[in-house]
């Protein structure tokens, strides 16, 4: 795989695991929100073909819009005619000059275009639940002494994209896993699941961010393309809840994307 370089601004971010179920396009959509709120040029890509559930949601974030008679801030849609590497690379290669951050969401399983959005992936991110099960496709811990076995299969697979593109990639890849659906407190099972994560990260290369909580108002507003950032353009959907709104930024700094406008997003009743 080659890596295009020189001349080039736009920030990509990859969500990426072969796990499904585990919250990817959710993620992906209230980034892509959230950094147009900041505002930062935003492009969209679904290259997950079976589903389309970013750009579904998208779709649905236009017609929202139409049927409040709302403006709301949103992202540029790419989308892919032919579905091949090659396309992939060409679109990403343009929408770099144009934006600031480009949001692919792949899906949850391995193909030729998913491993090629992850080369060429400034950040990756990949959800998990706080389940055993989705750690497999990041490592394998002994359910008796609780250390490492080996690294899955999704972890040696960035492992294998990573190493190529190390000398040629203009910055350093960061992957990050990110910890979703998560209560206020934690359990004792999502107590096991942070420590197998921890024993996990140094050897594959990842570090560990918070994600967004389970609340019932995500899962109302996202059949509609919309996030909670909405709720002041459409308030009859709901009161504006900050301290959820405080979480989505949080999600968004703990990232390290070079963006100056994510500092300067919350405001001051929300940073009180």
């Amino acid at each position: 795989m080659k890596y295009p370089v020189g001349g080039q601004r736009g920030h990509i971010i990859v969500f990426a695991n072969e796990k499904g179920g585990v919250g990817k396009s959710t993620s992906a959509f209230h980034t892509c929100i959230a950094l147009c709120n900041a505002g930062e040029s935003v492009a969209a890509l679904d290259v997950d073909l079976r589903q389309l559930t970013l750009h579904h949601a998208l779709w649905a974030r236009q017609e929202s819009e139409r049927e409040f008679g709302v403006k709301l801030p949103g992202p540029e849609q790419i989308l892919l005619a032919q579905q091949n590497e090659n396309e992939l690379e060409e679109k990403l290669r343009m929408a770099r000059i144009h934006h600031d951050f480009i949001i692919i969401d792949v899906g949850g399983h391995d193909s030729p275009i998913a491993r090629k959005a992850i080369f060429m992936a400034d950040t990756i991110i990949t959800p998990v639940n706080d389940s055993f099960i989705d750690l497999d496709m990041l490592g394998r811990i002994d359910p008796r002494t609780g250390e490492l076995r080996t690294l899955g299969n999704f972890a040696r697979l960035v492992e294998h994209l990573k190493e190529p593109g190390m000398a040629i990639r203009p910055k350093a890849l960061d992957w990050v896993v990110m910890q979703n659906r998560s209560r206020n407190f934690a359990t004792k099972n999502e107590r096991k699941v942070l420590d197998a994560l921890e024993k996990i990260a140094p050897v594959a290369g990842f570090r560990i961010v918070p994600g967004l909580r389970e609340r019932v108002t995500y899962r109302e507003l996202f059949p509609m393309g919309l996030t909670l950032f909405d709720l002041e353009a459409i308030p009859e959907l709901g009161k504006p809840q900050h301290n959820a709104r405080e979480e989505i930024w949080a999600m968004l700094r703990a990232l390290n994307l070079p963006s100056a406008a994510l500092n300067k997003a919350i405001a001051p009743a929300e940073a009180s």
